[in-house]
């Protein structure tokens, strides 16, 4: 089938000899009757026709059959009947096979109408599934609408049920709930059903509007019961306040586990008897007021006695036997390191007569200024506070109640009376370093009670340091005037080159301000004591004075200047470098004086010849008799020397390891001039033997290691 088709199209798709024939005729028969019909024409005509006739002789001549036929030489018309009956036989053989399939055909044509009477009968049939959907839908429709009705019904009977249930709650009073009010006693029960009537009068208050007969029958009976439950409130709690005045009371303790317990009862008077609560709050108060100030006036005017402090820093040398304690720090500064509170109890102190420095009373009496006023605070923020979160019941004799204010006139009077203690004790002191401690401890209060979160003390902290600073820096002028009007005379009657009492008193007291800056870094500090360190060297400088020698005026101020250094080396901190470091330098300036002056009374011609030769530069022409004559001289005198200068160095500075640095330094500053001699002895005379021969180096060294262990 498929090689018959082709061949039909084949035969179809190129053109027969016949066909070739019939057109070459036709085309010679178009051509001759162009010619007859058309003699006259015009000769353009004739040639395009022409060019036809050979456009279309040329396309036959280029189809592969034609050419074939035409290189073979054969006959276009026999090749065009060939091709025709060729035509004729495939078209037989074709039309036997369709007679042939007749069967499968016939066969197919009944299963087609087979399958359209199947897909009608399917047609019926959906489209009664069809009817019958729409009607379910219809009945579907009309449940949804039945169930949106039921719905309604029951949301509005929910509704009005719960309404009703509300009205029930807030009008219905039980029988156990009045038995409760009128004859239960006042514990934790009765504040359940406290809460409860509270309630009831409270819906029944916000329905006055409504027009319900119900509200206006109840209305009697909760009144009566409001005057019965305020009635017993107020009892319970005026009773539980006539026990705070019971001597040894321990307020803090009763307002934790049964005030705040009971607030409930305090909030009801508030809201629903403001009369009984004013009259509650005012006996609280009074009864609060009246235990701090006895409390408090108990513990100030009760203190014990303080450890005076000195009028002048620097004025007449007292006979004390705690001086020390008013300069030096010691162990004063336990007060701000340690955590113990240091609570002091006045009647164990009055009964052994014990003395303490101001500092530790401040620390006792505001460590306890500050426990009793942080559970005061508490207590009153919580007690106070409007209840249940919502602003208090204001009224012309009950005014909102707050929290701060109610502490403020609970402690004001115990504040004031504290301040005006402070301020007396403060204003009366010339203890420094003490207002110093107590200026620390505030600081340490602030910190305290900021971690706390109670800003209750803030204002009275802040007014206690604007009383400890200004008169630190007024006593801090005292000092520093008193320098300035110091009379050098009368600070030293005999002369002593022994380390005088004030310098001990500066570098003790300044060594405690140091210690008590470190951490803080207060620029007003340490401009205070560089003031003081200033007119300390001025006073130093002045009394040197008194001495009639160069000599002795550098052992006075080296004496001194040792002992300041010697206190501010005893602590390691960071605070202290600045000052250590300012009078080492000038303690090596002045031994360096020492060394030289000491040197001079043995040495002057040796210390002399060597700076001027060393400066000449023509050394070889330097006289040898100058030579020889401080050679002579230093073989002389100078084991006598030694000596002389030994005892010299004992007899000036009781410190025997600055004794020992000045004796090695001075025997070290010799051996340097010595040497430095020999060294210019060897130029002068390398061509020549000297009529003198100086004393050895080796030697020298060796006689000035004996002098070394003096003072070790």
């Amino acid at each position: 089938m498929q090689v018959d088709t082709k061949v039909d199209l084949e035969a179809k798709q190129q053109p027969s000899s016949a066909q070739l024939g019939r057109g070459d005729g036709a085309l010679k028969r178009s051509i001759r009757q162009d010619e007859v019909t058309s003699p006259y024409e015009g000769t353009h005509t004739a040639s395009s026709e022409l060019e036809e006739a050979d456009d279309r002789i040329s396309a036959f001549q280029e189809d592969a059959l034609v050419k074939e036929a035409f290189d073979k030489g054969t006959d276009l018309r026999e090749y065009a009947k060939q091709v025709a009956s060729e035509l004729d036989a495939a078209e037989q053989t074709h039309i036997i096979g369709y007679v042939k399939q007749v069967a499968p055909f016939v066969q197919l044509h009944h299963q087609i109408q087979a399958c359209d009477d199947i897909l009608q009968k399917m047609e019926h049939l959906m489209s009664g599934f069809q009817s019958d959907l729409g009607n379910i839908s219809s009945e579907i429709q009309i449940l949804q609408e039945q169930s949106h009705s039921m719905n309604t019904s029951l949301r509005n009977r929910s509704t009005m049920q719960q309404n009703l249930n509300t009205v029930l709650e807030g009008v219905v009073i039980s029988p156990d709930l009045i038995r409760k009010i009128c004859e239960g006693e006042v514990n934790e029960f009765f504040l359940q059903h406290l809460a409860d009537l509270n309630k009831k009068m409270s819906f029944v208050k916000s329905q006055q509007g409504q027009h319900v007969k119900a509200f206006k029958d109840v209305g009697p009976e909760l009144e009566r019961l409001r005057l019965r439950a305020a009635e017993k409130s107020k009892d319970f709690l005026i009773k539980k306040i006539e026990s705070l005045r019971a001597p040894n009371t321990n307020i803090a303790i009763i307002q934790q586990n049964v005030f705040l317990k009971y607030k409930e009862l305090f909030y009801f008077l508030a809201e629903r008897y403001s009369d009984a609560a004013m009259e509650t709050v005012i006996a609280d108060k009074f009864d609060l007021i009246a235990s701090e100030e006895n409390g408090k006036r108990g513990m100030v005017f009760g203190a014990p006695s303080c450890l005076p402090g000195l009028p002048g820093l620097f004025g007449n040398k007292p006979a004390m036997k705690d001086k020390a304690n008013v300069f030096a720090l010691g162990d004063r500064v336990l007060v701000t390191t340690t955590a113990d509170p240091g609570i002091i109890l006045t009647h164990i102190a009055e009964e052994k007569a014990l003395k303490f420095p101001f500092e530790a009373l401040f620390k006792s009496m505001s460590r306890l200024l500050m426990d009793n006023a942080s559970s005061e605070y508490l207590f009153d923020m919580d007690f106070f506070a409007p209840p249940r979160g919502k602003a208090a019941r204001q009224t012309k004799d009950f005014p909102a109640v707050s929290g701060a204010a109610t502490f403020n006139e609970v402690f004001d009077p115990t504040l004031k009376l504290i301040q005006g203690f402070n301020k007396q004790s403060i204003d009366a002191s010339f203890d420094a370093v003490g207002l110093l401690l107590c200026i620390r401890l505030n600081n340490q209060n602030i910190r305290i009670m900021q971690a706390r979160r109670i800003p209750c003390l803030e204002s009275y902290m802040n007014a206690t340091n604007m009383l400890l600073w200004p008169r630190f820096q007024a006593i801090m002028d005292l000092h520093i005037e008193s320098l300035k009007k110091a009379a050098p005379k009368s600070l030293l009657p005999s002369k002593d080159f022994h380390p005088h009492y004030v310098t001990r008193r500066y570098a003790e007291f300044s060594a405690s301000i140091l210690t008590l800056n470190q951490g803080y870094d207060d620029a007003l500090l340490a401009n205070s004591l560089f003031r003081l360190r200033a007119e300390v060297e001025h006073l130093l400088m002045r009394m040197s004075g008194e001495f009639s020698d160069a000599k002795s005026r550098l052992v006075f101020l080296i004496n001194n200047y040792d002992l300041v250094v010697a206190v501010l080396s005893e602590h390691s901190v960071s605070s202290f470098d600045q000052e250590k470091s300012h009078f080492n330098t000038i303690l090596e300036a002045k031994i360096n004086e020492y060394v030289e002056e000491e040197l001079r009374p043995f040495f002057a011609s040796l210390m002399r010849f060597v700076d001027s030769a060393e400066n000449d530069l023509n050394i070889v022409g330097l006289q040898e008799e100058n030579f020889e004559r401080v050679a002579s001289e230093f073989n002389q005198n100078w084991k006598n020397a030694l000596g002389a200068i030994n005892q010299s160095v004992m007899h000036s500075f009781a410190n025997f390891q600055n004794g020992a640095r000045i004796l090695h330094h001075a025997l070290t500053q010799l051996l340097l001039y010595y040497k430095r001699f020999f060294t210019l002895w060897e130029k002068r005379f390398s061509n020549k033997k000297p009529k003198v021969q100086p004393m050895g180096l080796q030697s020298v060294m060796v006689e000035i290691k004996k002098f070394r262990s003096s003072f070790q």
